[in-house]
């Protein structure tokens, strides 16, 4: 009896199974359709449905590659790129013969185009997409297609080629010479044709001229005059004896040091030593004794300390393991102890060795603070290795009464020496208040 009824059981689900209708949306046609009109509402969550519908319910109807094409683009529109180049990557390797594979191609380009990063960090995405757009020129040379690869192509190289630039620069402001005129000399084989050569020629020359090769140095100032004739780095000024003067162009050197082995700090309560064209010579702080500073005289913005941490705030924060860097963005505060920097934004690099804080550069409303000291400044350089700060743009410094005005101010910290560089047609100022005896004990 229990036998009986399983069976007559199974007839009835079996019947019931049968009997139930087939929808009319089932069909992958009208599924397609139906996610089509959903993508053009900008109905996307809809339209996704429908062709993910389509691709597992009938995966062996031709609707189903088209559908999946689709899919991608859906995920394209809503900028979702990540989703968009998995889904169009899978169907390269899964049908890579069929006949929507040179817009599928285009389509894998422009995603790693728009996840690449900016030229200044990691190009890997750039790469890939110069992969895929070159594959696709030389697959299907025929194909309308290869047209916007093409374009793309040209302006993907050119950042490549800004980048090479970016680091020589880097490389050159940064004082590592050799390294600057690898990296553009590789930029001018490499990019024959793109834009800002004549910088990096500048540059070249710029180096092997530090290096102490004139002859090299006069080869790349000839080649930059005669191939660049209308540039506007092919003046005497950039090119000629005489301290060079170099306009920031977002390049960004950075040159830093908030840590150092010992603290010297620099008192602004100088006297003027001796006065050129470029500036006044500031130095010989009192309170000295042979030429060392007493404790009683420590003063000055005092940057460096290495045995205290440095805490840095800022609205974003991006590092760069290979390039041993991390950039502070959007209200950044630096402060170490009493000694406070705010700018809009700070490079900092690493010791490869000691992984401390090598150099640094602020840029952008730059004000440093420490007890009765001010400085302010468009840009700010610190450099421990050389052991220089440098405040460039419209400097202002102030202690107490004390008043210093420049284009540029150096702090040889070392030698406690402050060099103060007025522009061409606006000369240095330096407003020192005489201080009594009883006043600086």
């Amino acid at each position: 009896m229990s036998r009986l009824i399983v069976i007559l059981v199974s007839c009835l689900l079996i019947f019931s199974c049968a009997s139930k209708p087939v929808k009319k949306s089932e069909n992958p046609g009208d599924l397609y359709v139906e996610g089509v009109n959903l993508m053009k509402a900008k109905k996307y969550d809809k339209a996704i449905s429908k062709f993910t519908e389509v691709r597992e319910n009938f995966p062996f109807d031709p609707m189903a590659l088209i559908s999946t094409v689709k899919l991608g683009d859906v995920y394209f529109d809503r900028k979702d790129y990540g989703n968009a180049l998995s889904t169009y990557e899978d169907f390269f390797k899964a049908h890579p013969e069929d006949e929507n594979i040179p817009y599928v191609l285009l389509r894998i380009g422009e995603c790693y185009e728009k996840l690449a990063l900016s030229m200044d960090r990691d190009q890997a995405y750039t790469l890939k997409a110069i992969e895929r757009y070159t594959y696709l020129a030389n697959r299907y040379p025929s194909s309308s297609y290869v047209a916007p690869a093409e374009a793309s192509l040209k302006r993907l190289n050119q950042k490549l080629a800004d980048r090479e630039l970016y680091v020589g620069e880097f490389y050159y402001k940064t004082s590592q010479y050799n390294a600057a005129i690898n990296r553009l000399e590789y930029l001018l084989k490499k990019y024959p044709s793109a834009n800002g050569l004549d910088k990096a020629l500048h540059y070249i020359a710029m180096s092997y001229k530090a290096l102490g090769d004139p002859v090299k140095s006069d080869e790349y100032i000839e080649k930059l005059r005669n191939e660049y004739p209308k540039s506007t780095v092919n003046k005497p000024s950039n090119i000629k004896g005489g301290r060079q003067t170099l306009k920031s162009q977002n390049v960004d050197p950075p040159t830093v040091n908030l840590n150092s082995s010992n603290r010297r700090e620099i008192d602004l309560r100088p006297q003027i030593v001796n006065a050129s064209t470029e500036g006044d010579a500031i130095g010989a702080t009192p309170g000295k004794k042979n030429g060392r500073q007493t404790d009683k005289d420590k003063g000055g913005l005092g940057f460096i300390d290495k045995s205290k941490p440095i805490d840095i705030v800022s609205d974003t924060m991006e590092g760069f393991d290979k390039e041993k860097m991390v950039i502070f963005k959007g209200s950044v505060i630096a402060k170490q102890d009493d000694l406070y920097i705010f700018t809009d934004m700070i490079e900092t690099y690493m010791n490869q060795e000691s992984n401390e804080i090598s150099k640094a550069y602020a840029k952008g409303n730059v004000k440093i603070v420490k007890q009765d000291r001010t400085a302010t400044a468009q840009e700010a350089f610190f450099d421990n290795i050389k052991r220089e700060i440098v405040l460039k743009g419209d400097v202002v410094v102030f202690q107490g009464q004390d008043k210093i005005t420049g284009n540029v101010i150096t702090y040889y910290i070392n030698e406690d020496k402050v060099v103060v560089e007025g522009e061409s047609e606006k000369r240095a100022r330096a407003v020192l208040t005489p201080r009594s005896k009883t006043s600086e004990k």
